[in-house]
C-alpha cells in the first residue's frame, strides 16, 4: 500500500529526497488570485473545497486506518462567454486536468505539510486527461493500517498536486511541490494555461465510538423565500455568462421577478444547517460544540463579507449580496458557491445561480 514509485509522473524522485524550505499560501480554504479583490469575488480557476467520504460509513467526515476514502474536490470560475464554436458550448470551469498523490506526511513542526510515502494505488490520481472529459477531481485510495501510520508518527494523510485548465500539468513542478520546493513554480506544462496547487489534510478519526460527521446545508433563501428557478439545484456547467435571460421565458410571472435588476437594493441570502450539524465533541476532558464557518462565493455582484459564522441555535446565518449595476440586454447569470466547513474535516457545499436583469427603461441605476 505504501511505496515510492508512482509510475508517469515520477513519483519515485521522493524517496530519499530532503525537502525543501520553500513556502506557498495553499490554495483550498479561500482563494488563489494574485488580485487584490475580496476573497469572495470569484474571478478564475479556483479549488474551494475537498469532500471526504469514507467507504461503507455514510456521512463520516473522518476516516480510520485502513477504510477506503473518496476525495472530491469543488473547483469554481467565473463564468465564460458563450463559446464561439458552432456545436461546442462553453465551460465554467474550461476542461480539467489533474494530477495527484496521497501519501502519508512527513513529521514536521512547522510549514505546509509535506508528503513523506507515497498510498499506492491511488485510483483517479492521474486522470490525466480523465476519462470522462467534463469530469471534476475525485480520488480514491485507501488508508494505511493504524501500524503504518504509527511507524510514520502521522495522525493524518494528505492529497496534493495540481489542477490545470485546458491542458496537462508540469510533472516537474508537481514532484518539487510535494517535496515542498515550492519557489519558482508554474503548475502546468503551458505557462499560459491556468492552474492551481492543492493540498488536502484528512486527518485520521481519534474516536471512531464518536465520529465526525459531515455538517448539511438545509436550506437556502433569497429575500426570506425559496431560491427561485431556474438555477434552484445547480447552474449548468454549459450555460454562458451572458444570455440568461432567454432561460427565464417558462417561469412564472412571480418567479421571475425573484430574479434581480442590475442596480436594485440589496437582497438578503439566509443559509441554514441542520441541528445535528454542530455537533458536540470532548477535547481534554471538556465537552465543546463545532462552530460552523460559512464561505460567500460569487462570480459577480458584491457580498457584504466573505466569511460568517454558526455558532449555536437556530443554526442559521444571513447575508447581504448587492447586484452589479450595469448588465447585458440578455441579462447575466451571476454564479454562487457556499461552503460549509466545520473546524475538524466536515465540509458541505452547493451552488445556485440567478439572472441579473437590466434596469426596467424607466429606472435608472443609482
Amino acid at each position: 500500500m505504501i511505496g515510492a514509485g508512482v509510475g508517469a509522473l515520477g513519483w519515485d524522485k521522493l524517496k530519499g529526497r530532503r525537502p525543501g524550505l520553500g513556502l506557498i499560501a495553499l490554495c483550498l480554504v479561500v482563494a488563489c488570485s494574485e488580485s487584490f479583490l475580496p476573497a469572495w469575488a470569484v474571478i478564475d480557476l479556483r479549488a474551494v473545497a475537498a469532500l471526504v467520504e469514507v467507504e461503507g460509513k455514510p456521512g463520516r467526515a473522518r476516516p480510520d486506518p485502513g477504510d477506503d476514502v473518496q476525495v472530491s474536490i469543488l473547483v469554481v470560475d467565473q463564468g465564460a462567454p458563450a463559446s464561439d464554436e458552432q456545436g461546442v458550448p462553453s465551460l465554467t470551469p474550461d476542461l480539467l486536468q489533474w494530477a495527484f498523490a496521497a501519501c502519508v506526511p512527513l513529521p514536521t513542526l512547522i510549514g505546509p505539510p509535506i508528503c513523506g510515502d507515497v498510498i499506492q494505488p491511488c485510483d483517479g490520481c492521474t486522470g490525466t486527461p480523465p476519462d470522462d472529459r467534463l469530469a471534476f477531481p475525485v480520488v480514491r485510495f485507501q488508508v494505511p493500517s493504524a501500524a503504518e501510520l504509527q511507524a510514520a508518527g502521522a495522525d493524518r494523510v494528505l492529497v496534493q498536486g495540481v489542477i490545470c485548465a485546458d491542458g496537462p500539468p508540469a510533472a516537474d513542478a508537481i514532484i518539487r511541490f510535494i517535496l515542498g520546493e515550492t519557489d519558482d513554480l508554474n503548475p502546468c506544462e503551458d505557462p499560459n494555461d491556468e492552474g492551481r496547487f492543492v493540498s488536502v489534510t484528512i486527518p485520521i478519526e481519534p474516536t471512531p465510538d464518536d465520529p465526525n460527521l459531515h455538517p448539511e446545508i438545509s436550506n437556502l433563501f433569497l429575500d426570506g423565500r425559496s431560491w427561485p428557478p431556474p438555477y434552484d439545484q445547480s447552474v449548468p456547467r454549459t450555460a454562458p455568462r451572458e444570455g440568461c435571460k432567454a432561460d427565464l421565458d417558462g417561469l412564472s410571472d412571480a418567479e421571475r421577478e425573484k430574479h434581480p435588476s442590475a442596480g436594485s437594493e440589496a437582497s438578503s441570502i439566509e443559509l441554514s444547517v441542520t441541528e445535528d450539524s454542530l455537533q458536540a465533541y470532548i477535547v481534554d476532558e471538556m465537552t465543546r460544540t463545532e462552530e460552523m464557518q460559512v464561505s460567500w462565493l460569487t462570480d459577480g455582484g458584491e457580498f457584504e463579507r466573505t466569511f460568517s459564522f454558526i455558532t449555536d441555535l437556530p443554526a442559521t446565518v444571513l447575508t447581504f449580496w448587492r447586484p452589479l449595476v450595469d448588465v447585458p440586454e440578455d441579462g447575466l447569470l451571476v454564479r454562487f458557491n457556499f461552503v460549509i466547513r466545520d473546524g475538524r474535516g466536515g465540509t458541505d457545499w452547493v451552488e445556485r445561480g440567478l439572472c441579473v436583469l437590466p434596469a426596467p427603461a424607466d429606472e435608472s441605476p443609482p
